[in-house]
């Protein structure tokens, strides 16, 4: 094998798969990155036997084959090389040589029949969506999950499709987040299943062009997201996911409208007062057309105080403050609407101008 890329093609190809590369596992093969060529393109792929990714860049070709590379130590051989051109040929069976200018550099490659092959996903159910939709979609559901392996069902995302809908949910069990997006194709059947969490993270970040099409294929187990020169495969989470309709209020007692700057703002500072307290709470008084958020601890004690318009009964409330920013740093909207049903009720956070996503927070029993 024989090539000629830059720089910048080398170190976007093993950037985008490095977190397919496993870290734990014992199996050396699993913490190498295999490089291919194929038709004037040279393919990046990388899995943990959980998650696999693949990329290609264009490259010069001048003999076609493939090597497998230790991850870690070339990638820092990629990201510390000039701003040149780079050839990278196999000089034996295990070892190739990377020229850039008037240096060299040598590294030790494994058998490439001993890497996993990504498995090629032709689901029953296939869909497209939007680069740009599908990337706000995760932006906004990814934070609530869960991070604690021992229940791995709320370290997913939901996913139902129903016509041209695609509806994402996800809980850590203190509160939920569900947002809906529209489609470009999908099957007629409708369908659910549950993707990790934290492939979904990684997926928005291999996005770089909004204007692109991302398609999804399906099996029972597998998933593979294809966009532009990038192909992601994942196992899907198998089990029940909970019945999250029964959950969210369907009447409210009172309903906020605020801007969310204002409130985002207001909770920062006074947060600064929950940092020591074991619950991280801060107490919302409402009546009238005045917030009042409060807290205290060893470090002293607050409050502020926020305009806002409300039409209902006074309460008072308490809530996580982190549960808060999550859901106000990616609102993209100036104002949101908060609806209550009373002091030890969830509260239900949503756009004013977008009823596609519901934001559910239990309070702070105190």
């Amino acid at each position: 094998m024989k090539f000629i890329a830059t720089k910048e093609n080398l170190l976007f190809g093993v950037s985008a798969v490095q977190k397919a590369v496993s870290t734990k596992n014992t199996l050396q093969i699993l913490t190498c990155i295999k490089l291919e060529i194929q038709d004037d393109k040279l393919y990046f792929s990388a899995t943990d036997l959980e998650i696999g990714i693949q990329c290609n860049v264009p490259v010069e070709v001048i003999e076609e084959g493939a090597i497998v590379v230790p991850a870690k130590y070339f990638f820092e051989i990629v990201r510390k090389l000039p701003d040149s051109l780079i050839t990278i040929e196999t000089v034996n069976e295990n070892e190739i040589v990377i020229k850039y200018e008037n240096s060299q550099l040598n590294l030790k490659t494994l058998a490439t029949e001993d890497f996993p092959k990504l498995p090629d996903v032709q689901g029953e159910y296939q869909l497209s969506i939007s680069a740009a939709e599908l990337k706000q979609m995760i932006k906004q559901i990814v934070f609530a999950c869960s991070v604690d392996e021992r229940r791995p069902l709320f370290t997913g995302v939901l996913c139902e499709v129903e016509k041209n809908n695609l509806r994402m949910i996800s809980t850590d069990t203190h509160r939920l987040a569900l947002k809906e997006g529209k489609i470009e194709k999908g099957s007629a059947k409708g369908h659910s299943f549950i993707i990790p969490a934290k492939i979904l993270s990684e997926l928005a970040r291999l996005i770089q062009n909004d204007e692109e099409i991302c398609y999804l294929s399906l099996t029972k187990n597998l998933a593979t997201f294809s966009i532009d020169n990038i192909i992601v495969v994942c196992r899907l989470l198998e089990g029940q996911f909970p019945n999250y309709r029964q959950v969210i209020p369907t009447k409210y007692n009172l309903k906020i409208k605020a801007k969310t700057k204002h409130l985002t703002e207001a909770v920062e500072r006074i947060s600064l007062f929950s940092v020591n307290n074991n619950s991280n709470t801060v107490k919302i008084k409402i009546e009238n057309n005045l917030l009042t958020i409060s807290s205290q601890s060893e470090l002293g004690q607050g409050y502020e105080q926020v305009y806002i318009e409300s039409d209902g009964e006074p309460v008072e409330i308490a809530f996580n403050y982190r549960y808060l920013l999550d859901v106000f740093r990616v609102l993209d909207d100036e104002f949101l609407t908060i609806e209550f049903t009373g002091s030890l009720s969830p509260g239900i956070i949503r756009p004013v101008d977008n009823d596609k996503f519901l934001y559910l927070i239990l309070p702070v029993r105190s």
